[in-house]
């Protein structure tokens, strides 16, 4: 493994292309594998944890194969859905195991998984309950989750909403194609506030697309319901990923922070998408950045200079925001004032700890940090020492403490780089081109 030196950098010029939503792209190839036909899926993410959930569509049976450019066809085979053996590894990607987990009950026998998940228990359990109420049976053992639907029962489902979105998308996906003897409606309890609201939004705009209907009904809270028909047939089409702004929201906040005259662009950024983590151009202009938004263009430009657009620190719910953390936590050592991230408890249980490791290696630069269970407070610095970053390899923590390398006037070593592949694969490519001073050792 090489490492990387990060060096001052002191302004970034230039037009990048924000890559592909991480989020769409998981979902667009799992409901493409379900249509009765040929779907093309255009600009999709296919490194990282999207490239484990292609793997196990192919392992059930989904012919996928590159047509031209970075079109993929997708067409299920005629062995799909047929008994699997193997175990299946789905490494660290929480939203292909839980996805798969559901949809397991598709597939007589069921499924077994293995993976960096299920060895760092993370959150899956509450999921596995909710689905018994659909007739599954599951267990543990030796780190290897196995999950079969053992009976043809469709009961009213509850569960928490309070702990990962994922599990509601996982709901969401198997009721519209399971098959019930005795009705045609699945209902889904949401009994505590539904987190991370907006990748709901995203699943529903992508079933949407693909010919899914369901109804929500939830309060203020966002507590409620979801109705969701059954055995609904899925429409194949050709479908366009949009742009990722949990991955332009590294850049957006890089040339908001140069010391010196910047002038970005990022263009693939769809201001009307429901994607949540768009609010990293609000916040950063309610902070004091000076962002233009060209709606006609999907582009966004970006007038850095920390010393002529001063940023003043602030409160930042986190609720619904949760991979804008890392980055934010960064944007607060350079704002003027504390900044506190409250609403971030899920944080804890995401790839890594990312309120603790934030704090530690944010400290490490000589950050002060005042942590909380559910929040972190930042303060601003002014005299940051050099380190070698550990990531723990968590992407969004390695290019969050990238950010802050370039501006510390000291030189930053971060090793096992090519972990940005799971989100941003060009990440180092498009900072280089903006004139970023990176070298790899």
């Amino acid at each position: 493994m090489m490492d990387l030196k990060i060096n001052p950098t002191p302004s970034l010029n230039g037009e990048i292309t924000a890559p592909s939503s991480k989020s769409y792209s998981h979902r667009a190839f799992i409901a493409a594998s379900f249509g009765d036909g040929v779907s093309i899926i255009k600009n999709p993410l296919t490194s990282g944890d999207v490239a484990v959930t292609i793997e196990i569509l192919k392992t059930l049976g989904v012919n996928i194969f590159r047509e031209s450019g970075n079109s993929y066809i997708v067409k299920k085979g005629k062995d799909f859905l047929k008994p699997v053996h193997e175990i299946i590894d789905c490494k660290n990607s929480g939203t292909s195991l839980r996805l798969f987990s559901a949809l397991s009950l598709l597939i007589e026998g069921g499924l077994s998984f293995t993976g960096e998940f299920l060895k760092r228990e993370r959150p899956i359990v509450p999921l596995l309950d909710a689905l018994k109420n659909l007739g599954a049976e599951y267990k543990f053992k030796d780190k290897i989750l196995m999950i079969k639907r053992g009976s043809d029962i469709c009961n009213e489902i509850k569960i928490r909403g309070d702990i990962s979105s994922q599990f509601i998308t996982a709901l969401l996906f198997l009721c519209s194609l399971i098959e019930c003897k005795d009705k045609n409606l699945i209902e889904i309890d949401i009994n505590t506030p539904l987190t991370s609201y907006p990748y709901i939004e995203i699943t529903k705009d992508l079933l949407k697309s693909f010919g899914v209907s369901l109804y929500e009904k939830l309060d203020e809270e966002k507590k409620g319901k979801y109705l969701v028909t059954c055995a609904q047939n899925y429409r194949p089409q050709s479908y366009q990923v949009p742009g990722d702004f949990s991955s332009a929201a590294f850049m957006i906040a890089a040339s908001v922070l140069s010391p010196e005259d910047s002038h970005v662009v990022i263009n693939n950024l769809d201001m009307t998408n429901p994607q949540g983590d768009k609010r990293i151009v609000e916040i950063l202009k309610d902070m004091g950045a000076n962002i233009e938004i060209n709606n006609t263009l999907n582009q966004i430009k970006i007038l850095g200079n920390l010393n002529k657009y001063v940023l003043e620190g602030f409160e930042i719910d986190c609720h619904e925001i949760p991979d804008l953390f890392p980055i934010l936590s960064v944007v607060g050592a350079f704002a003027k004032g504390k900044t506190t991230l409250y609403n971030a408890g899920n944080l804890r249980l995401k790839e890594s700890d990312r309120i603790s490791i934030m704090a530690r290696e944010l400290n490490k630069m000589g950050v002060k940090i005042e942590e909380k269970q559910e929040e972190l407070t930042i303060y601003p610095c002014r005299e940051f020492s050099e380190t070698t970053i550990n990531h723990e390899n968590d992407h969004r923590i390695l290019m969050a403490c990238c950010i802050a390398g370039l501006y510390t006037n000291r030189i930053h070593i971060i090793r096992d780089y090519e972990i940005v592949n799971d989100s941003y694969p060009t990440f180092f490519g498009d900072l280089l081109k903006m004139g970023a001073k990176i070298d790899i050792q």
